[in-house]
């Protein structure tokens, strides 16, 4: 009986890596189309691929166009490098198709990749909310509000297509 239960539970760790690696790859699709910058439509006029590879999609919606350059220019003064961070998790993607591949299965090859990858969206995403909330300290209470109702028609906006 041991020998059945062996198989099923050797699938069911492959299906659940799968999904991760799937998780992983839809994340990290999501910020490389980003910063690699698909047009997105009339309503991406003067969009920026960074604020979104960033995490700030619906404030990059609902912050004017000045509010967007200003943004940009505040990122931009951090030094931080887009590009390096797609390599990274670029390294780390090849690293889980290795892992993938070899024999015997190397979960902890998998886990560190999947780490590696996190840490650098997590870094890009606290990068972008500390440089956008700067800016928010910056605006009047008009301004704010503004914002607000540009961040209410963003959230409708994604509400919308679901």
């Amino acid at each position: 009986m041991s020998e059945d239960n062996t198989p099923r539970k050797g699938r069911w760790v492959k299906i659940a890596l799968a999904a991760s690696l799937a998780l992983n790859l839809a994340v990290a699709g999501l910020i490389g189309g980003a910063v690699i910058g698909a047009d997105g439509g009339p309503d991406r006029i003067g969009s920026s691929p960074a604020l979104r590879a960033l995490g700030l999609s619906p404030f990059e919606r609902a912050l004017s166009r000045a509010d967007r350059a200003e943004l940009r220019g505040r990122i931009e003064s951090t030094g931080l490098e887009l590009r390096e961070e797609r390599r990274e998790i670029g390294r780390a993607l090849r690293d889980v198709e290795r892992a993938l591949r070899a024999e015997p299965f190397d979960r902890a090859t998998v886990e560190e990749a999947f780490a590696r990858s996190r840490t650098v969206v997590v870094s890009l995403q606290e990068t972008g909310h500390d440089a956008l909330l700067a800016q928010i300290e910056t605006m009047s209470a008009d301004e704010r509000e503004a914002l607000a109702d540009g961040l209410a028609r963003a959230m409708r906006r994604v509400a919308g297509r679901r």
